[in-house]
C-alpha cells in the first residue's frame, strides 16, 4: 500500500477540486457526513459553513472529526484523518474566491462568490496530528 509523499500529500490537497467528505457527530450518537469544500496550509485544514448547517451545529457539540479527501478516478488516492474542529470565527466574512474558483472554476466561482459573498460563514480550522494516505493499488502486507 505505497503511501503519499510529502510533497505529493501538499499537491493533491492543494492543487485539485477532490471533495473533502466532513463526518461529524449528530446528537443521536450516529455519525453525519457531508461534502465540503476546504483549504488547506501548513497542515491546517480551513472549511466554512452557514450558522444553521447541522454539521456546524454538531461540531459546536462535539469538536471531533474525521474526514477523506479522495480521487474519483484511477489510480485512486486518498488522505483521511481525525482531528479536534476549532471554530475560529462564528460570523466570518473573509476571502474565499479562491476557493469557489477551485470547485466551480472561473466564472462560474466568480458569480456564486458575489452572490453569496454577504452571507456570514461560519470559518472552522482543524490541525490532524497526523494524515494516512494512499497512493494508487497494492496491498499492504497485513492483507496479504
Amino acid at each position: 500500500m505505497p503511501k503519499l509523499t510529502e510533497d505529493e500529500t501538499n499537491d493533491f490537497l492543494m492543487n485539485y477540486d477532490y471533495v473533502m467528505k466532513l463526518a461529524t457527530l449528530s446528537d443521536d450518537g450516529y455519525p453525519y457526513v457531508v461534502p465540503i469544500w476546504y483549504f488547506y496550509e501548513n497542515g491546517v485544514f480551513s472549511i466554512l459553513g452557514r450558522p444553521n448547517n447541522k454539521w456546524v451545529s454538531n461540531i459546536y457539540e462535539n469538536p471531533k472529526v474525521s474526514a477523506c479527501i479522495d480521487s474519483p478516478n484511477p489510480p485512486y488516492a486518498r488522505v483521511t484523518f481525525k482531528a479536534e474542529a476549532e471554530v475560529a470565527d462564528r460570523e466570518w466574512f473573509g476571502e474565499w474566491e479562491d476557493l469557489a474558483h477551485r470547485y466551480l472554476g472561473e466564472e462560474n466561482g466568480h458569480k456564486y462568490y458575489e452572490e453569496t459573498k454577504d452571507v456570514p460563514r461560519v470559518l472552522i480550522t482543524f490541525r490532524p496530528s497526523k494524515l494516512i494516505t494512499w497512493n494508487g493499488g497494492g496491498w499492504h502486507s497485513r492483507y496479504k
